[in-house]
């Protein structure tokens, strides 16, 4: 039952969901039973979904209790699934003006280094919270932790894909200028909205 529901869940995102719009469905746990010869009876199922519009963050949960609710009466289930909502983050939305105002000291400040044109990604953050907690506007940026020289020595073979991504056992950042980094971007956003002028010390 647990299997046939997990190789259901992967269908939603493929066939149940607009292609251009960006979703994530993943079965990250999965755990029954304790040994090989005895069935279990139950099993508790991870599922961690992302999606850009809240829309679709509606839609892959009730995606998600038709399928789990029709397999187990598929099959037979004697008592109903229960579901539990582990954790919920709020989207992150960039304020466009304090995106702007943060694009110009950044540029100013990190100069060729400083990429304004990131893609959406799926990234999950609890950093939304501090600002829709407070009816705040917010900016979340991303800053690399890569060694450059691996970088430049995977892109130059076309394996940038292999290099161990975060939430991963292999995942580990060169320390420097991962640091200097980090506080420089916070130090000239304070500034930026603050008061008084970054000056470039890289």
């Amino acid at each position: 039952m647990t299997a046939h529901v997990v190789i259901r869940l992967q269908t939603i995102v493929s066939r149940e969901l607009n292609p251009i719009d960006i979703s994530v469905l993943t079965v990250g746990s999965l755990q029954a039973g304790h040994t090989e010869n005895v069935i279990a009876d139950s099993a508790e199922i991870g599922v961690d979904i992302r999606s850009v519009r809240p829309e679709t963050r509606e839609k892959l949960l009730a995606s998600i209790r038709r399928i789990v609710k029709a397999e187990c009466e598929a099959s037979g289930a004697t008592v109903p699934p229960e579901f539990k909502m582990t954790r919920h983050l709020p989207n992150t939305f960039n304020e466009e003006a304090m995106t702007k105002a943060l694009s110009k000291s950044f540029g100013e400040y990190f100069g060729e280094n400083f990429d304004p044109n990131i893609p959406t990604t799926t990234i999950a953050e609890d950093f939304s919270i501090l600002a829709t907690s407070q009816g705040r506007p917010c900016v979340f940026w991303h800053w690399g932790g890569i060694d450059e020289g691996l970088w430049d020595q995977q892109l130059e073979e076309g394996k940038t894909e292999e290099i161990p991504a975060n939430h991963t056992a292999r995942f580990a950042l060169k320390i420097q200028p991962t640091m200097r980094t980090g506080i420089d971007a916070l130090c000239v956003a304070a500034l930026t909205f603050f008061g008084g002028k970054p000056h470039n010390a890289l």
